[in-house]
């Protein structure tokens, strides 16, 4: 009986052995995942199209233009008297594929400083969704503090925009 103990448990742990030798041989094997992938996307905000909605009192456009890296515009005016000025209005286009967040909008001191410049319609982190557009308005106009006019009544104020992919 003592023999059949034995021969029974010699073959269970047999058994076990096997086992546990099918279990790491099935664990150590080998995945190989082959694939690709492709991402196709662009990038495209721009000012598209710079209006002047209204001259204020006195206020003359001279020139609107867009800079060089196209998120960046100067805005010129002669403005005669407190309260004059000039307002555009300036369209954003996200022609790219990916939408655009408004990181930061900075102006360039005038060149005059009876002159200032104001923004509305536009907010930081404001989103643009691809292939849509946003306009704002822009406000060149004579600084209302002033008490007197100064000899040169033009001024340019550059604006800059940057955006970020949303």
């Amino acid at each position: 009986m003592e023999d059949m103990h034995k021969s029974s448990l010699i073959m269970i742990l047999l058994a076990v052995v096997f086992v546990m030798a099918i279990g790491y041989a099935a664990f150590s094997t080998t995945l190989n995942i082959n694939g690709t992938a492709q991402i196709t996307s662009s990038w495209d905000v721009h000012i598209e199209d710079i209006a002047v909605n209204n001259e204020i009192l006195d206020g003359k456009n001279i020139s609107a233009s867009v800079g060089q890296n196209n998120l960046s515009a100067t805005f010129q005016a002669e403005l005669v008297s407190p309260g004059s000025g000039v307002t555009y209005d300036v369209t954003i286009k996200n022609g790219g594929t990916l939408d655009a967040k408004l990181e930061s909008i900075t102006f360039v001191d005038s060149d005059n400083e009876a002159i200032v410049a104001s923004y509305s319609g536009i907010s930081q982190n404001d989103v643009i969704e691809a292939g849509r557009t946003q306009t704002f308005t822009i406000t060149v106009k004579f600084n209302e503090s002033y008490t007197y006019t100064p000899e040169v009544t033009t001024g340019s104020v550059t604006m800059n925009l940057t955006y970020v992919q949303a």
